[in-house]
């Protein structure tokens, strides 16, 4: 036992100073004095420079003198890269200034996205969403595809119209779009006019339009790749009119109907007949078909299964009103059997011989 008591007290001691020993080869293994830093930006330099300030313009004894001897605002192009020396085991941070500007060449719109790995890898390592980057403390060269890159989100102006599937103004519009983009993957949109949407080439898969998702009526896109872009957006809604008329096809007014939508946005909802005998429903969304009640004077018609995509104009006729057509036809045969009934009595007195004389 006593043999083995000095092999224990090493281990013991070993495992206490490894983190030191690692810790001080790390420290003098990467950069031995000046330690070099990349950073830039994925703007177009044409489109705007990007800002930041290095250690918030302070030297102190853990950032160590960079900001005493250099400028500590700089602007970072997209190419050319500049490059920053700092003491070996310093702690330093960069700042963005500026997160929200307009393109010069371009009119896009950038906002700040976050601190990356250097633009353009293919395994972009994302270090924070924040505007200021603590590096910290330094024992490697952050160059190359380590480097630290200040990621703005490009951005375009959408302006979006619908339409239902007949072509018509659609009335309100969607709460939101859903767009696929080729690179950026699915986003929603909820402004129409001029809302700004990361660049990227989008197709439009559906929109959520009174309480239910409905897709579009044929493949739309929307280009905002390289700048602004405009769309109408056909959406698969159809336009619904009930149409209330009497035994001679007359317009019946003051009818109540009752509506079901089927989708489930709205369970029952009742209507009057105009003075056309119509209830206009507006749209009906994707797939189109609904429930119909018609009640008038205590009689109910229905339920109907009406589809507006088939068939915009639904007719029910209700049991009121005369044939008009029935009762002038029984009139003018009555007077036609009145006629020929008195010539045919006429005929017989006419025909009958005179009485002979009396001798």
């Amino acid at each position: 036992m006593k043999a083995r008591a000095p092999v224990i007290l090493f281990t013991i001691l070993a495992s206490l100073l490894a983190p030191t020993l690692i810790g001080n080869v790390n420290a003098t293994s990467g950069c031995s004095s000046g330690c070099q830093l990349t950073a830039s930006s994925n703007v177009p330099s044409g489109d705007g420079t990007i800002w930041i300030r290095i250690d918030n313009n302070i030297s102190n004894s853990t950032t160590g003198f960079y900001c005493s001897t250099h400028a500590c605002t700089v602007p970072l192009p997209r190419s050319s890269p500049p490059t920053f020396t700092f003491g070996n085991n310093t702690i330093h941070t960069l700042a963005v200034l500026n997160s929200t500007f307009t393109g010069a060449s371009t009119g896009g719109h950038y906002v700040w996205k976050n601190w990356s790995n250097y633009y353009g890898t293919q395994f972009a390592t994302v270090w924070t969403t924040n505007p200021m980057l603590v590096i910290g403390p330094i024992l490697y060269n952050y160059t190359g595809t380590a480097g630290f890159t200040a990621v703005f989100d490009r951005q375009y102006a959408a302006t979006l119209s619908f339409t239902n599937a007949k072509g018509d103004p659609l009335n309100p519009a969607p709460a939101y779009v859903t767009l696929q983009g080729q690179a950026t993957g699915t986003s929603t949109i909820s402004g129409y006019s001029g809302q700004y949407v990361t660049a990227d080439l989008y197709t439009v898969t559906s929109a959520r339009w009174e309480g239910t998702n409905i897709p579009t009526t044929t493949t739309q896109t929307l280009d905002l790749t390289n700048g602004p872009a405009s769309a109408t957006i056909s959406l698969k809604a159809y336009p619904a009119t009930i149409h209330i008329v009497d035994n001679n096809n007359s317009p019946v007014s003051g009818a109540n109907v009752t509506i079901t939508f089927v989708n489930g946005t709205i369970t029952n909802k009742n209507y009057v007949s105009d003075s056309n005998g119509n209830v206009n429903l507006g749209d009906i969304a994707y797939p189109g078909s609904f429930g119909l009640t018609v009640r008038y004077q205590n009689q109910e018609y229905g339920p109907y299964s009406p589809d507006a995509a088939t068939n915009s104009t639904y007719t029910v006729q209700v049991n009121a009103g005369s044939s008009t057509t029935t009762t002038g036809t029984a009139i003018v045969l009555l007077v036609i059997f009145g006629i020929a009934f008195f010539l045919i009595l006429l005929a017989i007195k006419v025909r009958k011989p005179a009485t002979p004389p009396k001798i």
